[in-house]
């Protein structure tokens, strides 16, 4: 269960991919629908970029997008070369990798700001730290690129969500209790999704992204409390992962009735 090699996060799916170590989300607008138009229009133009040093080089120039200063991590990267990949062009990915249409089984990714190596060879924090039961949840519960790149870097977040189901089921979850049960999965779909709506983030936070690199650059604070009679929560953790701010006990009441209400939920449908 604690084998965490054997559950690959990086393309899953038709529709279920990860770019956050790209800097997919690291710009001043990471809507959605801003997010598709910007990837689906570099996808488009890509196909008729000649694949010369020249011609993938002004590709890069043209497509920068905004100057680093105006998005959230302004010393992270957002690599340019990020479009829409698949048949359907359904799932975000890199234009520069060999099995990319037009490239023609050539790796052009020595081209890019990372380089060949590290794009072929790196992997975030969380599919080293996260159980491959975790992971293997992940994966049959999310069923799109956004809410999946959000999610699957939140190692801290996504380990305190199903150590609080395993407390209140009082045994270590497993990929059985989520497979086909449409209840637990709709109610994991639901706290994800709290990453881009979580309605008491910090007015100072970098949004529905995070910086999930562990070499201290951009560190997360703990829960912001503008009054001291806010008292410690049961879901700190989970406050605290989302970039919480409480102006109030009744705001910190109004969150945690929240939680309760999705844990519970999940907590009926395994049982």
């Amino acid at each position: 269960m604690n084998d965490t090699r054997n559950v690959y996060l990086c393309q899953v799916s038709e529709t279920v991919s990860c770019g956050a170590c790209c800097g997919l989300y690291n710009l001043a607008d990471i809507s959605r629908q801003e997010l598709q138009i910007l990837l689906l229009e570099r996808t488009k133009t890509m196909v008729s970029v000649p694949r010369t040093e020249d011609g993938i080089y002004d590709f890069h120039k043209r497509n920068e997008g905004p100057p680093t200063r105006s998005s959230p991590f302004p010393e992270f990267y957002h690599c340019p070369f990020l479009g829409l990949i698949g048949g359907e062009k359904s799932r975000v990915g890199c234009l520069l990798h060999p099995s990319v249409p037009g490239n023609n089984d050539v790796d052009y990714r020595s081209l890019s700001w990372y380089g060949e190596r590290a794009c072929r060879s790196y992997f975030c924090p969380a599919s080293l730290k996260l159980p491959a039961v975790y992971k293997s949840i992940l994966i049959q519960a999310i069923d799109n690129w956004y809410d999946f790149g959000l999610i699957v870097t939140e190692h801290a977040l996504v380990t305190a969500y199903f150590k609080e189901v395993a407390s209140r089921l009082g045994r270590h979850i497993t990929v059985s209790d989520y497979k086909q049960n449409a209840r637990a999965l709709d109610a994991f779909r639901e706290f994800a999704e709290l990453k881009s709506k979580w309605p008491y983030r910090r007015i100072d936070s970098p949004g529905p992204c995070n910086f999930f690199f562990e070499n201290g650059l951009y560190p997360r604070p703990g829960v912001l409390r503008s009054d001291p009679n806010i008292r410690l929560s049961h879901y700190e953790t989970i406050f605290r992962e989302l970039d919480s701010c409480f102006t109030s006990v009744k705001a910190i009441e109004e969150a945690e009735n929240l939680l309760n209400i999705l844990f519970l939920r999940t907590e009926q449908a395994i049982k």
